[in-house]
């Protein structure tokens, strides 16, 4: 069983908080740029490209669809329990640029919907 270091709501508030969704925006434009630069022999690249190209200029709406899946990461999830505070700007205050864009590196196959086998055969080119 997982033990997470946040509750739900918390973590609902925190995908909901208006001073996080600018910096997704941004760290999925700049990791979908990462993207179009892989090796086209890059497993799952057709499904990885197109989600690039979709979220190239990604809307806030986007990013909030996003949110959930890349805020339950590891490390997003201790970033954001260390805060000082459990409101949800200091936990997002709490979470480095660096770590946002890492969270979406490691989630871009699946949010490409690219199956963990073909995933796995290979790891992607250019460090996405």
């Amino acid at each position: 069983m997982t033990v997470l270091p946040l509750s739900l709501a918390a973590m609902c508030d925190l995908a909901c908080e208006p001073s996080l969704l600018p910096r997704l925006r941004m760290a999925i434009a700049v990791i979908a740029q990462e993207v179009f630069r892989e090796d086209p022999a890059t497993p799952g690249y057709p499904l990885r490209w197109n989600l690039a190209r979709t979220a190239l200029s990604p809307s806030t709406e986007q990013a909030a669809q996003m949110a959930p899946s890349l805020l339950v990461t590891p490390a997003l999830l201790a970033a954001a329990s260390s805060a000082a505070s459990p409101a949800p700007p200091a936990m997002a205050a709490a979470i480095t640029d660096e770590q946002i864009l890492d969270a979406i590196r490691q989630g871009w196959n699946i949010l490409a919907g690219v199956s963990p086998s073909a995933a796995s055969s290979q790891q992607p080119q250019n460090g996405t």
